[in-house]
């Protein structure tokens, strides 16, 4: 679906150190590692996100202000989008969450004309589904890739590569709406074990990758990069 042309409307710590660019440390290397791996940023025509916290967001513009994928259409979910783009988020928004809301809006903004909404079990590209998982962030999104064994790009769904999975219904703090959060987490991580799935997680130690197993009613992340 596209968005209108109109747009509606965690607790995560805005104040945590920022060298190397709007964020994170490595933020701004995203084009000299695509460069080094001998992909032109210009040829990227999808770019699916998971949700829109600064870390998983704010790389898309380059220091200029210009989109880092000038030719691509972006997939997001509609509460995700709705969330962020609200208007009045000054009065709205924890205090917390209004730096990022800001600069959320600023590169969703910049995207307006591109944007794709997603919902649950779409396809996005062939063989590439949404899986939704909100929690969060209000319209939080997986994305499954499809091929000889399924691999789930989890995003913020599980954040550590221990807790998430041996006590998917401990709160996290970052999340924005704590129980939805855990009902998601509990749910991924038993049909991730059920399913098979390789995991990729965003915030995993090295090497990032791995799978899910089940031990009685209890589970543990079993990290292989191979």
């Amino acid at each position: 679906m596209q968005l209108p042309a109109d747009p509606k409307r965690e607790r995560p710590n805005p104040r945590r150190h920022r060298r190397g660019g709007k964020f994170q440390p490595t933020e701004g290397q995203l084009e000299t590692a695509l460069s080094a791996a001998g992909h032109n940023p210009a040829a990227v025509t999808k770019v699916l996100l998971t949700h829109a916290h600064p870390d998983h967001l704010w790389g898309m513009l380059g220091s200029t202000g210009k989109l880092r994928f000038p030719n691509a259409t972006y997939y997001i979910g509609a509460a995700e989008w709705d969330f962020w783009m609200t208007p009045d988020y000054a009065s709205s928004m924890l205090e917390v969450l209004q730096p990022f809301a800001q600069g959320s809006q600023r590169d969703l903004s910049a995207i307006r004309e591109r944007v794709m909404t997603v919902k649950d079990k779409d396809e996005v590209l062939p063989g590439i589904h949404a899986i939704a998982t909100p929690g969060h962030t209000p319209g939080h999104f997986s994305y499954a890739l499809t091929g000889s064994e399924t691999l789930v790009v989890t995003g913020d769904v599980v954040t550590n590569e221990i807790v998430s999975f041996e006590h998917p219904a401990w709160r996290f703090g970052n999340d924005t709406d704590k129980q939805a959060a855990i009902a998601s987490r509990q749910r991924f991580v038993d049909r991730s074990a059920t399913d098979r799935f390789r995991l990729l997680g965003y915030h995993f130690a090295y090497p990032g990758l791995g799978a899910v197993e089940r031990i009685g009613s209890a589970f543990r992340f079993v990290a292989n990069a191979q």
